[in-house]
């Protein structure tokens, strides 16, 4: 045992490997606290899964994901139909596909492969996409499809994709005229799901969940503070936990919150951060993931393919911006999304995929750093 742990080679950018690490023991510690014994059995197991498929994936050449990406697209149009046929629903919500006894949530695949698949595109068509047929067919296309796909049972997921989407055609030079009017037509499509969901009962009838969309975002722009807090439970009593901790917390262990906090160790698990290592403790969480898109941005830079570049960075964003996300549904700066926070948050093909995006972008980090071109 002792002879297979010195011969295992952690390749590519070390920082990012220290910073997971670091994250995930973190992770150990805070779902205990929040969750108990019992989830954090399941936690574990799963964290060391991830970390396995993240060290395995890192020493796969990352041109291979280029043609991986191209399969898993189609493979996760395929999950995401089978959610509407026979989907398990849980909360109100038909998210999760039952296979084998296994139970996943085909958007957590859609999330990576779509920057997989939309980064091939670009970077095989990428002298033809000023052409606004082209753009539309290799890039826009795909991108919707799995949207519309994932926005009946899950609106925040599908946004974060989108978002997602724009910035990897930000990243690549896409002429920034077609993105503002990509914008501007999903602009104008959310007023009218918006207004159809609140004044019409057309909208609740194409999308089941509207009805709750539309109560997040009433109860979001209520200006009277006391009616808010009665309709944002989960926001008001994570404001009570960040309260609580003030400057440098309560310490390890010692949340008064997590009990009656819903959804402490998942959703909401950045609050119960705060009250027991305090602002402190938040800030350097926040710390560690702009220090993850710093890597990647360093990573893009030297690798000379553009493939690589384009997925080291996507995805990488992809990750910080639902942290962000979490944080600020957390101190009550956005509506309730549901999102987790990576590598931090109790989850299941979340945390794994989490784990694989992150071998992906180690895999572009070591062939940079042998100053290998690999033509994607």
């Amino acid at each position: 045992m002792v002879s297979i742990i010195k011969n295992i080679k952690f390749k590519g950018d070390f920082t990012i490997w220290i910073v997971v690490f670091g994250l995930s023991l973190f992770s150990i510690m805070i779902v205990y606290s929040a969750a108990g014994w019992v989830d954090l059995t399941g936690h574990i197991v799963k964290l060391f899964i991830g970390l396995f498929a993240m060290y395995i994936v890192h020493l796969i050449p990352f041109k291979y994901f280029s043609k991986l990406g191209q399969i898993g697209f189609f493979v996760s149009v395929l999950l995401l139909i089978m959610v509407f046929l026979i989907g398990v629903s849980v909360n109100g919500a038909s998210r999760w596909v039952s296979v084998a006894g296994l139970q996943f949530q085909p958007s957590d695949i859609a999330k990576l492969t779509i920057i997989l698949f939309m980064a091939r595109q670009i970077s095989i068509n990428r002298d033809n996409l000023n052409n606004l047929f082209s753009f539309l067919k290799f890039v826009l296309a795909p991108l919707l499809l799995i949207c519309m796909l994932i926005l009946p049972n899950n609106f925040s997921t599908a946004a974060l994709i989108f978002i997602n989407g724009i910035v990897l055609m930000f990243i690549a030079k896409i002429k920034v005229n077609l993105i503002a009017k990509v914008l501007g037509y999903s602009f104008l499509l959310a007023i009218l799901i918006y207004g159809s969901a609140k004044f019409t009962p057309f909208g609740t009838k194409i999308f089941p969940r509207s009805a709750t969309w539309v109560s997040r975002i009433d109860s979001y722009f209520i200006s009277d503070s006391t009616e808010r807090m009665d309709k944002d439970y989960q926001q008001t009593q994570a404001l009570v936990a960040i309260q609580n901790g003030s400057f440098f917390g309560l310490g390890p262990g010692k949340s008064t919150q997590r009990n009656i906090l819903p959804y402490s160790e998942s959703d909401f698990i950045f609050a119960i951060i705060i009250e027991e290592y305090g602002l402190v403790g938040g800030c350097v969480i926040l710390l560690s993931y702009l220090i993850l898109l710093f890597r990647s941005i360093r990573i893009s830079l030297t690798t000379k393919s553009i493939f690589g570049s384009l997925i080291v960075v996507s995805l990488m964003f992809s990750l910080v911006f639902q942290a962000l996300v979490n944080i600020l549904v957390s101190i009550g700066v956005f509506p309730v999304t549901g999102q987790t926070l990576p590598l931090i948050s109790m989850g299941g093909t979340s945390l794994v995929f989490t784990f694989i995006s992150l071998g992906i972008m180690l895999s572009v980090s070591r062939t940079s750093i042998k100053g290998e071109y690999e033509k994607a």
